[in-house]
């Protein structure tokens, strides 16, 4: 097993951030852009009989490892908090966690866990792709925050 995880202040409040971060379609307007997910169902939140943190399955693309899969998004707005996992496959999972009362920032934190024999716990270079990612999706995510703010 090889866990990752990357913290990073944000430019808004909790509730704006997590308005962006569970809103699966935008997931590509702040995630390395080597990574695509869009829901292949409707998102939990347009769905009364789905809300407050049913699951939603999305497919996943990402251009470096030739993945190309089929996963699981829980959005939990009562945690402020949305998980993820490999739909068929338990070797994957992660989640992403926002902090914070202040209504100007917030703390981002961005975990995944590698629990098979991914190319991500074999090798050290693939871990560093896997670092620079969750750098990249946050950074963007930051970005893109402040450019509303202003």
């Amino acid at each position: 097993m090889t866990e990752f995880e990357t913290e990073r202040t944000m430019p808004a409040g909790p509730d704006a951030v997590f308005a962006v971060v569970s809103d699966l379609e935008r997931l590509t307007e702040w995630l390395p852009h080597e990574i695509r997910v869009r829901p292949t169902h409707d998102d939990p939140g347009s769905d009364p009989a789905r809300a407050g943190g049913d699951v939603t399955e999305v497919h996943a693309e990402v251009e470096p490892r030739h993945v190309d899969a089929h996963g699981l998004v829980r959005v939990r707005p009562d945690q402020m908090r949305v998980e993820w996992g490999g739909g068929d496959s338990t070797d994957y999972a992660g989640y992403l966690q926002v902090m914070g009362d202040d209504p100007d920032r917030s703390s981002v934190l961005l975990h995944l866990s590698f629990l098979g024999d991914q190319p991500e716990t074999r090798t050290e270079q693939a871990a560093d792709e896997v670092r620079r990612g969750l750098d990249t999706g946050l950074d963007n995510l930051a970005r893109m925050l402040a450019e509303r703010a202003t």
